[in-house]
C-alpha cells in the first residue's frame, strides 16, 4: 500500500511541474501585441531623440490597435514573466520590420 501511495505521490508531483512547464513554454503573446509592438518600435527609429514626438505618436499607436498605456504595460509584463516567449516574441517583430522595410523599398528585391 505504502509504495502504491509514493508512486501516486510521484505521478502526481511530475504532472504538476509538467502542467507548470507548459504554462511557461507554452505561453505566446497574441499576434495583436506583436504588430502594437512592431509599430510602436518602427515609430521610435523613425521619431529618433524627439521625445516630445514619439510620446505623442505613442498615443496615437496606443489607440489605433484599441489599447491604454496600462494595457500595454500588463500585456508587456505577462511577456516579461514568460522568458521562453521572449525570443519567438522578437523573431516576429524582426519578421514584420523586416516584411515593412522590403514593401517600403518597392518589393521582395528592394527595388
Amino acid at each position: 500500500m505504502k509504495s502504491w501511495l509514493s508512486v501516486g505521490f510521484a505521478g502526481l508531483g511530475l504532472l504538476l511541474i509538467g502542467c507548470l512547464q507548459g504554462g511557461v513554454i507554452g505561453y505566446k503573446p497574441d499576434a495583436k501585441f506583436v504588430a502594437l509592438y512592431t509599430d510602436l518600435k518602427l515609430a521610435s527609429i523613425a521619431v529618433g531623440p524627439n521625445m516630445d514626438k514619439a510620446s505623442e505618436i505613442r498615443r496615437v499607436i496606443l489607440t489605433q490597435h484599441g489599447m491604454t498605456p496600462a494595457e500595454f504595460h500588463e500585456h508587456f509584463m505577462q511577456l516579461a514573466e514568460h522568458p521562453d516567449a521572449w525570443k519567438p516574441f522578437q523573431e516576429q517583430v524582426v519578421a514584420r520590420i523586416d516584411a515593412f522595410q522590403k514593401n517600403r523599398k518597392g518589393g521582395p528585391n528592394g527595388q
